[in-house]
Order: C-alpha cells, then sequence, then structure tokens
C-alpha cells in the first residue's frame, strides 16, 4: 500500500471497524508531537511550549502568534507527517527499498515517456518473463533495427589482409563472450569495416546469456559528461556527471562504442576515458572499446584520397599523431602498456587493413 492511495494523512490508518471520529483521534493522539521548541534566529532554545496545530487557530490568534512561536508549530507539523508516513511503511513497508515499489526509473530527461525498470525489485528477478528485445533495451542497445549475433558475421566482402584482421578480430570478440576473457578488448579500424556490429553483437550475446552488460556510444558519453554551463549547472532534470559515470564503473560487463564521437572543446571527455577505463581494468570488469582510433593527419581530406588509391604514392600525408599517440590518449599510457604485454588480460584487434563494406553490402543487396 502506497501513501499516495490515501486522500489524506489520517484515512492511512482508516479501519472498517473505527468510526471516522476515533481515526481523527488516534492519528492525531499517537503521532503529534506534545510539544515544539522555540529557536532564535541563532537556533538556541527560547522555550519549549505545547503543540497546537494551525486548525486550532483562529486567524486573529494565528497572526497574533510571534514568528518564533509560528515557526515552531510549522516543525511540529512537519514532525506530525513525518511520523505517519514512518508509520505506514512500518504497518506496509514497500517491497523495494531502491525504487519504493514504483518498479520504473526514467532513462532519458528528453524523453519523459522511456523509462526503465528497477533491476532491484524483488519481480525483476524473474528472468523468465522478460523478452530479449526488453533485456536489449535495458542494456542500452538499439532496438530500432536488428541487431546480428556474431555467428552470422558475413566474411565475403574481405579478401587477404582484411580478411586475416576481421578473423582476429572475430575470435577475440568470441573469446570475450564464450570465456569472459581478456578484460580489455579494444577494436580499432576504419568507419565500415564492422567495430559497431562486432560491438553490438558481443552484448547482444551477453544479454542472452543474462549477463549484466551495459551498451554506450561516445556521443551518449560525452553528453552527458560535459561541463554544465548556464542554466544547465542548476538544471534538476539534467543526469548527474559523476551519477552517469558511476553506473558505468559499476557494471559488470561495458561496450563502449565509437569511443572519441562526441564534441569535446575543453579536452575534458578524453581525461574521462583515461579514468573510466583505467579504474575499470583495476577492478577486473569486462570492457570492449571501439573506435576510429589510428593516425590522425593534418588534412583528413587528403589521407582519404590517398587511402583510395590502389597504389599510394610515395609522399604520404604528414600525420599530425600516430597511432601510438591516439590510443594513449583515449585509454591512456598504462593500458597502452598492459596491450603490448601477453598476460591475456588485454588485446587489441585492428581492422584498418579491413575494408569498408557498407558500399559493398548495399549493392549485393540490390541484387
Amino acid at each position: 500500500m502506497a501513501k499516495q492511495d490515501f486522500g489524506s494523512l489520517d484515512q492511512a490508518f482508516m479501519q472498517d471497524e473505527l468510526p471516522p471520529a476515533e481515526l481523527v483521534t488516534r492519528s492525531r493522539t499517537l503521532l503529534q508531537p506534545k510539544t515544539v521548541d522555540v529557536l532564535d534566529a541563532d537556533g538556541e532554545l527560547v522555550e519549549t511550549i505545547p503543540y497546537k496545530p494551525r486548525r486550532d487557530h483562529t486567524q486573529v490568534t494565528w497572526d497574533a502568534l510571534t514568528p518564533m512561536v509560528r515557526s515552531a508549530y510549522h516543525r511540529g507539523f512537519q514532525t506530525y507527517v513525518r511520523n505517519v508516513d514512518n508509520s505506514i511503511d512500518e504497518m506496509d513497508p514497500p517491497e523495494c527499498k531502491v525504487c519504493g515499489d514504483k518498479k520504473w526509473f526514467l532513462i532519458d530527461v528528453d524523453h519523459p515517456n522511456k523509462a526503465v525498470p528497477c533491476t532491484d525489485c524483488p519481480g525483476y528477478a524473474n528472468k523468465a518473463v522478460r523478452t530479449i528485445s526488453f533485456k536489449m533495451e535495458v542494456a542500452g542497445l538499439p532496438t530500432g533495427r536488428s541487431i546480428k549475433r556474431l555467428d552470422e558475421i558475413n566474411r565475403d566482402y574481405q579478401t587477404g589482409d582484411g580478411l586475416r584482421s576481421l578473423e582476429r578480430a572475430y575470435h577475440h570478440a568470441n573469446t570475450i563472450v564464450t570465456r569472459n576473457t581478456p578484460k580489455l578488448l579494444v577494436l580499432v579500424g576504419s568507419t565500415g569495416v564492422g567495430k559497431s556490429f562486432l560491438s553490438e553483437g558481443i552484448a547482444y550475446e551477453m544479454v542472452r546469456q543474462n549477463r549484466q552488460v551495459f551498451y554506450v556510444t561516445g556521443g551518449l558519453f560525452a553528453d552527458n559528461m560535459r561541463p554544465r554551463f548556464g542554466k544547465d549547472r542548476t538544471d534538476d532534470t539534467l543526469p548527474g556527471r559523476q551519477q552517469f559515470k558511476s553506473g558505468l564503473l559499476a557494471v559488470d560487463n561495458l561496450v563502449f562504442d565509437e569511443v572519441g564521437v562526441g564534441d569535446d572543446p575543453f579536452g575534458s571527455i578524453a581525461d574521462e576515458y583515461q579514468d573510466l577505463f583505467s579504474r575499470r581494468f583495476d577492478q577486473g570488469k569486462t570492457t570492449v572499446i571501439a573506435g576510429n582510433i589510428g593516425p590522425v593527419y593534418a588534412n583528413p581530406e587528403e589521407v582519404q584520397q590517398w587511402m583510395n588509391v590502389g597504389s599510394p604514392p610515395a609522399d604520404t600525408p604528414v600525420e599530425k599523431m600516430s597511432a601510438d599517440q591516439h590510443l594513449a590518449q583515449v585509454i591512456g599510457d598504462r593500458l597502452v602498456s598492459r596491450l603490448k604485454t601477453s598476460d591475456g588480460s588485454a588485446a587489441l584487434s585492428s581492422m584498418w587493413e579491413c575494408r569498408d563494406a557498407r558500399s559493398l553490402e548495399k549493392k549485393a543487396r540490390g541484387k
């Protein structure tokens, strides 16, 4: 029984065998404070007086009271309300202490009708009644399109070194799903080579195994972690930065796709990346990172033209940042060194040799 089921506080004690007059008497007698303390502006005790609620005063007698006495009576009424709330909880306590049996939490302030269930509720433990699509939405996976399983990967669009790179990345993805190792997997490569396919596939397989997993993109991370300015600093409807980050730290399995995507004019997001990934690795929690992490060139258009040439010319584009420097900027020097060890705790799969399969796939669909 929830507090909102009662029309008034006194109705919380309604029983069939008690007439209304006895209901009011019982509530006020048991739960109203007997006395209240009158405090001065410094919070020092002036005197203790018997409690008399506002309804027992006329407007004339209430206006004649000093502000200190009126404040004391207000505090007495607040004590009465708290006593009633506590009494209701003792009579019929909520099964879930986290949500108070509301069952749901809002997931996105921009879409107030979209909510996720409270996973601490006792009823949520019955996983057999939850559909895959429902669990996918809870895990943050996109539900507006079809998510393929890892074994549905199409290798027809890759040849030579590209095929070998894809096979290596698939092996790591399959190992992290079946054996929960390595604890850190980094997938790097150009756009359209299958990084998001593997990332979503890993998260989807974990959902099917009823493992705790959350899928997040770099854009969503940047939106939630950006510094607040102006009205945003005091806007209570915006999710808290630390609350959002704490959730990512707490989840057992985190799949982070499109890392680096998002506005970062102050460079603070890169620091948040490194802190998040480093702390999760120290806690032994599984993290999958995917993104266009590679050499950064001074002229992106020039390098795109250079890559599209069958045999690259001798004058290669000028690098603004090497691949190792870019990777260190995202995950930190410490985790980069872990990727170079052979203890199996971390693995790097480069898919830069793979071809962009999007145009080929569209052409195949058109046939």
